[in-house]
Formats: structure tokens, sequence, C-alpha cells
């Protein structure tokens, strides 16, 4: 809720529902909805967005407003799980089938960490990073700077060497010019505005190769 660019956006109307709907139902379309856990602070501002949570049944934890790496062990400590499954709040179109892809690539990964930005061939607003959790828990014993602490995985890739990372791609490397992320007013409206034939084309090619093929039906439930 404390975002410096667009202030309250988790909360704010995207196609009849709170923005943080969208993103909630994707994850959950993929995951049980008992291991969805939306990892706010403790902040007064994020009281209605905890608010609104609850009436979802929505699983919150609540913790420091900056240190966000803190936050998310803090939260791994109350909700143990071998991985953390990193999804940012302003993506209200995120695929469902790339957290498939990513659980698919976690069965039979021995290392620490998968992502979708090093280097990046999505679109923005559909960044996933799955964490191996013995990796997250120590990541704080490290020497980090306020930056690494705010936005928890800069390290990793600073320090690409130490650790074992997994890039999964869209097989369209273009997308990357494109951004499918709440920002802005602007953005919110710019993508409010997609018809189910626009976002078709930022349907990233890896879905069917790794059998995720999204149905046009699919593409219009996002658009509902």
């Amino acid at each position: 809720m404390s975002s410096r660019r667009y202030p309250g956006k988790v909360l704010a109307p995207f196609r009849g529902e709170p923005l943080i709907r969208h993103v909630v139902r994707a994850a959950t379309v993929a995951l049980p909805p008992a291991d969805v856990v939306v990892a706010t602070s403790t902040h007064v501002t994020d009281d209605p967005l905890v608010s609104y949570l609850q009436t979802l049944g929505v699983t919150v934890f609540r913790g420091p407003l900056d240190n966000v790496l803190q936050r998310f062990v803090l939260c791994l400590c109350e909700h143990p799980c071998d991985w953390v499954l990193r999804i940012n709040g302003d993506s209200p179109l995120l695929w469902p089938q790339l957290v498939r892809l990513f659980l698919q690539q976690a069965a039979r990964f021995e290392g620490d960490l998968i992502t979708t930005i090093a280097p990046r061939t999505f679109p923005r607003g559909q960044n996933l990073e799955l964490i191996r959790s013995t990796t997250l828990s120590t990541l704080a014993t490290r020497e980090l700077t306020p930056d690494d602490s705010e936005h928890v995985t800069p390290y990793f890739y600073r320090n690409a060497d130490q650790y074992r990372i997994d890039n999964v791609e869209s097989g369209n490397s273009t997308l990357s010019q494109s951004s499918m992320a709440v920002d802005t007013v602007d953005d919110l409206r710019r993508l409010e505005a997609l018809t189910a034939t626009e976002l078709q084309q930022f349907v990233p090619p890896v879905f069917s190769s790794a059998g995720l093929s999204m149905a046009s039906q699919e593409v219009r439930s996002l658009l509902s």
C-alpha cells in the first residue's frame, strides 16, 4: 500500500475487483489456496489491505515495512516450506501457467533460485522468483545493502557465482520490452483496456513447448 509511485495500488479497482484479487486468483489457480500467503507490513497503511484479504480468507503475514527480506524470513518461520515463490502484488495479469512452469522446474532443480529476470525475456509483470528456503534464510547473514533488504534478491544476481541460478526464458526475448505491471494509474488504465486478442500476443512460446498452452477462453478469463 505504501508504493512511492502509486500509493494504495494493490487495492485499486481493476476490471471490477481490487488489483490484489487478480494476483491472488492467479496464484491459487496453480497452487493450493492454503499455500498462498500475502506478506505485507505492520504499518497502519496496510491495514485496509489486510482487512480486505481477510474477507477473502487469504492467509496474511505482517512484518517490517522497509526490510522486506526480514519480512520474508519471519514469514518463512511461521509458514515453513521448502521453496518460496515470490510474486509481486502489482501483476493483475499474471499467467497461472507461468506459476505451473516454475513448479515443474522446481521438481527437478537442485539449485538455489529459479527466476525470469537473469536475463529478462518475459514482460514486466510476469516476474517470478522461486527461492530455496534454506538459501533465503541464510541470505540475512550476508553483508547486505539497504536495497538488498528492500528488494530481497539483488544480492543473488550480484553474486551469481556463489549460487545455482536457473533462468526460465519465454522463447521470445522481445516480450521483455513490454510491461504488464501496474506502477502508475496510466498503467492500470492501459492494461484494463487490453482486449483478449491484444493480450494473446503476450503469451510466451515456452508455454506450448512445456505443454502449458493457453486456450483463448483462459485469456478471456484473465480479463473478466
